[in-house]
């Protein structure tokens, strides 16, 4: 069996995330200072949510505005090691995500918060059969934010009515769903059309899951979905994962509604950012060598190189592209 590319999979991101970042720093990469200091909590937003970097912008901005003290760990450095094992090689992906929750161990918060709902499962799982082992309680910052919704404070009424997509596909993401949707009806002005997404899909709208489906079912299934979000007066539908967001961002063009992340209503609310969402622009134009041109004076100043951002630029804004994709690399 030829060994599986991993360069090819992880080196992209972080070129990416430096062109399309608002923030001047690499705000998952804490500094050794930062490191020091002890913090309420860890914010593990894993590696892939690195090339829609808007939403975890989006996400921090959150968590600022509630006056949390947490520090911001992602990225290939901190990956749970899924990759790994969806390729076949479990036993380096049981050393990557142990090596993980090490360095979580090291900082000694209260407790980790999670975003990727993969990361959670590959957690969940390996730590419930005693694969990996971890003393410290997480949850997913869904989660944290419906048990802390009265501390945000929103300043900006939303005047918009929008479907939530919410898997039902395991007790983990039916959670998550939930929390979203409760986190949400507290926005100001904001109506919500549940829009439940049963056990066909799944846990989450990742290439594997889709595939699994077969992509002319799954489309089928979207375009359901967004007919009833059409038909319930809806201009737009939200997801709770960055996975769905990613997958399914192509539908705003072809079914007319706008796709959102449940974090990016939430910093609107806010009032914070603007976090553009130039991921979303470049995958709907399909044209590397203009993403390419829009993103290169930004992340070259940040010294970047332009090799390895035309690459990512080809590698997920391509037509067709489907840059997370294991089973094509």
């Amino acid at each position: 069996m030829e060994k599986f590319n991993y360069n090819a999979y992880f080196s992209p991101i972080r070129p990416l995330a430096d062109a399309l970042r608002e923030s001047p720093e690499r705000f998952w990469e804490p500094t050794p200072e930062q490191l020091a200091q002890p913090h309420d909590y860890i914010l593990h937003l894993g590696c892939n949510v690195l090339r829609t970097t808007h939403l975890a912008e989006s996400l921090v901005a959150v968590l600022r505005a509630m006056g949390v003290d947490f520090i911001v760990l992602g990225g290939p450095a901190h990956c749970c090691g899924v990759v790994h094992h969806t390729v076949g090689d479990g036993d380096a992906g049981l050393k990557v995500g142990q090596n993980t929750l090490k360095r979580f161990e090291r900082l000694r918060p209260k407790a980790v918060l999670t975003y990727c709902p993969t990361c959670n499962v590959v957690f969940d799982d390996k730590l419930a059969s005693g694969a990996l082992t971890f003393d410290l309680p997480y949850q997913h910052v869904s989660q944290f934010l419906a048990e802390n919704r009265e501390r945000i404070p929103f300043t900006k009424p939303l005047r918009r009515r929008v479907g939530l997509h919410m898997h039902q596909g395991t007790d983990r993401a039916r959670a998550d769903s939930a929390n979203a949707l409760s986190v949400l009806r507290a926005v100001p002005g904001l109506e919500l059309v549940e829009l439940p997404a049963d056990g066909e899909w799944g846990y989450v709208c990742s290439p594997n899951v889709v595939a699994g489906v077969g992509e002319d079912r799954h489309h089928a299934m979207v375009a359901a979905m967004a007919e009833t979000a059409k038909g319930f007066g809806c201009d737009g539908i939200v997801t709770v994962y960055h996975t769905c967001y990613r997958e399914l961002l192509h539908g705003e063009r072809e079914f007319g509604l706008e796709w959102l992340n449940y974090t990016e209503l939430l910093a609107q609310a806010l009032e914070a950012g603007p976090f553009p969402p130039r991921y979303k622009e470049f995958a709907l134009s399909a044209d590397p060598q203009a993403a390419y041109d829009a993103m290169a004076e930004r992340a070259l100043d940040r010294g970047g190189d332009p090799e390895r951002l035309r690459h990512a630029a080809d590698m997920h804004f391509r037509p067709g592209a489907a840059p997370v994709d294991v089973t094509k690399l």
